[in-house]
């Protein structure tokens, strides 16, 4: 799956119920995000929050683990969902679920995403492995 930047700051959308639930997670000063308008990027996991899509991309070609951005920063460019993605749903406090699409050890483990940022190896490992992958799609 690929996705175009169309907009990178929160003060473009017009909509408050948008804006609402964007600022819920996203705490910009001036909300301007990192991505560059018109650029393509690859998805490398979907998560729901609010029952509405985030892509898992990342932002410069170094970046060692994906962020989560909002899909009403972008246009779909390719639609085709990775091979390489299970869904995953786990339950969460006061009986929320969070749901995402994401490769086999990411779905199967909650802590998965925490262990990549904070750079546990194996995680680290798992995850270059799948975006040469999920790259080469």
């Amino acid at each position: 799956m690929k996705v175009v930047c169309k907009v990178n700051n929160l003060n473009s959308f017009s909509d408050e119920n948008v804006l609402k639930r964007l600022n819920k997670y996203i705490s910009m000063p001036e909300g301007e995000v990192e991505l560059d308008i018109g650029k393509e990027y690859t998805v490398y996991g979907v998560i729901f929050w609010d029952n509405s899509p985030w892509y898992y991309i990342c932002v410069e070609e170094y970046d060692e683990y994906p962020k989560p951005f909002a899909a009403e920063f972008f246009n779909v460019s390719d639609d085709r969902l990775s091979s390489y993605w299970e869904l995953s749903a786990v339950e969460q406090e006061e009986r929320e679920v969070l749901s995402s699409l994401v490769f086999k050890e990411w779905a199967k483990d909650p802590f998965f995403y925490e262990r990549l940022i904070e750079g546990d190896s194996e995680a680290s490992v798992l995850f270059n492995n799948y975006r040469q992958l999920i790259d080469q799609e």
